[in-house]
């Protein structure tokens, strides 16, 4: 028996003419029931309480699966509203996993959807393969967005909160989603992911399907002098009016980021575009693994404020992480900008019982979309988990 959960604490504020405040908790506990023959079970819940809001968009609504019908219009972070976060079924071994009902989905280690679903996924790895599957009816948002190389975005996960129930997937997922792909490894530092996605209906105002076809390259390679070197690039075709006009339903996503880390240190740089038909329209991502935090902070929801359509942004990244203390970097330039300072400090540990605290100043601003919830916000935020 392994029990999880967290208490969470944010207090976000704008500085801008009209700029928004707001303080919320959020709270997660459950737990996993695993055997040894690799069967697992478990069961969770999760719940939002808006204590303030001086902006009238954030005044709490409470959705309990679908309590309130008519909640679509206002998703906002901080709705005070809870749901069961975790009801699944799972088989976990080092070459075949799989899990239905609602769980974790990083096992599958897919860059476009991470954290909670409902649905199934599934995973084999053999050899220097990995096969993959995911089918997705709902997600579960918290504003969570992960990151490989210098960890989840910081306070991001305590920064919204949208159950699955039927208002959240109307306006997040739309229809079913189903994804399914490949990773290749090999003993050089080389992997080659491709993989395919396709949502029957698009949430509104978008309109008919989602399909999506490409791949990730990553070369990982030893540099001298104890640096290591990360070079991913992504490519991605979409077919789907992401801008609520059927004609204009082609685009993509080319994006290059170049990691180096050393010791405690990682820096680096990026560049990214999102070619598009016309001038509507988004690269659709559910979740990604970018290292803005223009989406976790300032613009929480589905799709990202960073991928509008004809958005070119190039940028620079650094950041230090010790077993105490995490610091995270941002300065981008284009189309998309954002100057982000984002900390973390490990309060106190004992065992599995972390306690963490920080402080983070975000700006984020894109001439294609507004954001949801202002461009620039300062975060103080502190979070107990086990």
């Amino acid at each position: 028996m392994d029990p999880f959960g967290y208490l969470g604490m944010i207090y976000n504020q704008g500085f801008e003419h009209r700029p928004h405040s707001y303080v919320g908790f959020d709270a997660r506990v459950g737990t996993n029931f695993s055997f040894n023959n690799g069967w697992a079970f478990g069961i969770g819940a999760i719940g939002a309480w808006n204590v303030y809001s001086r902006n009238k968009r954030f005044q709490p609504i409470v959705s309990v699966g679908n309590v309130l019908g008519s909640v679509e219009s206002n998703m906002r972070p901080y709705l005070s509203m809870g749901d069961i976060s975790d009801a699944y079924v799972k088989f976990d071994t080092q070459r075949l996993k799989f899990a239905m009902g609602r769980f974790n989905t990083n096992f599958v280690d897919f860059d476009w959807i991470q954290g909670n679903i409902q649905g199934g996924s599934l995973f084999i790895h053999r050899n220097d393969f990995k096969y993959w599957g995911i089918f997705m009816d709902s997600m579960l948002y918290n504003g969570y967005q992960g990151n490989d190389l210098q960890g989840p975005r910081i306070a991001t996960s305590i920064n919204a909160l949208a159950s699955y129930d039927p208002v959240s997937k109307k306006k997040y997922v739309g229809g079913e989603v189903v994804a399914f792909g490949m990773d290749y490894n090999n003993d050089k530092g080389m992997q080659i992911s491709p993989f395919l996605l396709a949502d029957t209906k698009l949430p509104q105002p978008a309109m008919g399907t989602l399909f999506q076809l490409g791949f990730k390259a990553q070369y990982e390679r030893d540099l001298p002098r104890n640096f290591k070197s990360y070079t991913i690039v992504h490519g991605i075709y979409q077919y789907g009016a992401t801008g609520g006009v059927k004609q204009e339903a082609q685009g993509g996503l080319f994006w290059v980021d170049q990691t180096f880390v050393y010791k405690i240190f990682n820096f680096g740089l990026g560049f990214y575009g999102v070619p598009a038909s016309g001038q509507r329209g988004f690269f659709w991502s559910f979740d990604d693994k970018s290292k803005f935090y223009g989406r976790g902070i300032n613009s929480v929801g589905v799709p990202a404020i960073y991928f509008a359509n004809d958005t070119y942004t190039g940028y620079l990244f650094g950041g230090m992480k010790t077993s105490k203390v995490r610091v995270d970097l941002m300065l981008a330039y284009g189309i998309y900008q954002e100057y982000s300072l984002m900390t973390n400090y490990k309060v106190w540990q004992y065992k599995k019982m972390i306690l963490d605290a920080g402080i983070g100043y975000v700006y984020s601003y894109s001439s294609k979309v507004v954001s949801n919830i202002g461009n620039s916000s300062l975060v103080l935020f502190t979070k107990f988990s086990y």
